[in-house]
């Protein structure tokens, strides 16, 4: 792990990153010494067992299909209880390791939370366990941790008013942004 003394040590924060795996969860939630909160696909939380297992690591159930006003009310009150929140700006897993475009949700939460937006970058999980595998691989992985960013600083030198919807894909697209540079960090240290 690379970079964990960018976390602060108290408050909450978005913690944001790329998601190629279901191992990237787990990942991020072991990188850091401080409990995490996660916003999960509601298909998750389905039968008993699972939904219990999601909600003992912290999980509360969104709708990603389309806004889910709930899904974004208990984030903002996670956050404001000073609990750190992760949120995958892309939505969903990705089926290759590439970055996809943002969606607009996580620049809200950002937005409208005014939290410092801590980017991270999963290497190697695509390579351990990708999307449609039931079993790891082996392979090593790293998570690498960016410095905080407010992204509502950022958000209000733009031409938008910040009830616009180009203000949060702009959040997001920073997001998006912050997360490449470590993905191209990652890559320059783990060529072979």
């Amino acid at each position: 792990m690379i970079g964990r003394e960018n976390v602060p040590k108290k408050g909450a924060f978005l913690f944001v990153s790329n998601h190629t795996s279901f191992f990237d969860p787990i990942l991020l939630g072991t990188a850091l010494y401080r409990s995490l909160n996660y916003m999960a696909r509601e298909t998750l939380f389905k039968t008993r067992c699972s939904a219990e297992t999601m909600r003992i690591v912290h999980a509360f159930p969104v709708k990603r299909d389309r806004g889910d006003l709930s899904g974004i009310r208990e984030s903002l009150r996670i956050l404001k209880t000073g609990k750190p929140l992760v949120v995958f700006p892309e939505g969903t897993r990705a089926k290759d390791k590439c970055l996809r475009r943002a969606k607009p949700g996580a620049g809200f939460i950002a937005v409208k939370s005014g939290v410092p937006v801590i980017p991270a970058y999963v290497w190697g999980s695509f390579d351990a366990l990708p999307r449609g595998w039931k079993t790891f691989r082996p392979h090593p992985v790293r998570v690498y941790i960016g410095e905080p960013v407010n992204v509502k600083d950022g958000v209000q030198r733009t031409e938008y008013r910040e009830q616009s919807r180009d203000v949060y894909q702009c959040a997001s697209n920073e997001m998006i942004k912050r997360i490449g540079e470590l993905k191209e960090k990652a890559e320059a240290e783990n060529a072979d």
